[in-house]
């Protein structure tokens, strides 16, 4: 093809016909711009269809990551519960007489010291916002909904780390949670009749004692610890289920 347009340009040019070889050598360079904007054409066409395909994958995966906390989130609130209705329970029947050590075992099984963070699928997103990729989201609602999503996230995740770094120093700072030798989990140990003594938990029979109150304090707060997990948790429940449906329909849309 290039042998050709040489050959026209060289006859051209030994002919004289100068005016016909200048609107010739235009027209070449029209054919070359217009070739050079048809493969630009093609690549960027390449390159949006590239990133549509990896923006659908990321959608995918978020979407995935979503479903994750959402039975997270399901599951946290019905182990919050739990915690606060035993807590409920071991505050009023601690005010019940305890009279024998197998009274004072029941009691202590109801409480728990269960503490956990907030645990989120978030590896999708830290992908996506340490690769400054966030962009590649079109669907700007999708988008803002992603960000205010985490961002409310970090927030329910350091109120939440901040109450149980609370309860854990009222543990650790306590007179006397209860002889730990009288929980169930411990029996295999303490099995032995002699290891015990009635002086260790004769103090839940006196509502007055600094031991029964402190003692109270501690579960009290750890049920209030739990209501307020619980209220970050259907919060961020919500704007969960909202995000998924954004997505879901941003996918529906793209197929």
């Amino acid at each position: 093809m290039l042998v050709f347009f040489k050959k026209i340009r060289h006859r051209l040019l030994t002919d004289n016909k100068f005016s016909k070889y200048l609107f010739y050598a235009v027209g070449e360079i029209v054919l070359v711009v217009v070739g050079i904007l048809i493969a630009l054409s093609i690549n960027n066409w390449n390159e949006d269809r590239k990133e549509e395909v990896l923006e659908l994958e990321y959608l995918e995966r978020i979407l995935t990551d979503l479903k994750a906390d959402t039975r997270y989130f399901n599951r946290q609130i019905v182990e919050c519960k739990q915690v606060m209705e035993l807590s409920y329970q071991y505050i009023h029947k601690a005010y019940e007489e305890q009279k024998s050590k197998e009274d004072y075992v029941a009691l202590v099984e109801l409480f728990t010291d269960r503490t956990e963070n907030l645990v989120i699928q978030n590896s999708t997103y830290l992908e996506l916002n340490n690769a400054g990729k966030l962009s590649i989201f079109k669907n700007q609602q999708v988008k803002d909904s992603l960000i205010a999503l985490h961002r409310d996230y970090e927030y329910a995740a350091s109120r939440i780390k901040e109450f149980n770094d609370y309860h854990s120093n009222l543990l650790s700072s306590s007179l006397r949670v209860y002889p730990r030798k009288y929980s169930k989990k411990r029996s295999f140990i303490f099995d032995k009749p002699y290891m015990f003594n009635t002086k260790e938990w004769e103090y839940i029979n006196d509502p007055t004692s600094e031991e029964f109150r402190e003692q109270e304090w501690i579960v009290a707060m750890f049920l209030v610890k739990h209501a307020e997990a619980i209220e970050f948790h259907k919060a961020l429940l919500a704007k969960i289920i909202f995000l998924s449906k954004l997505i879901e329909e941003e996918l529906d849309n793209r197929k």
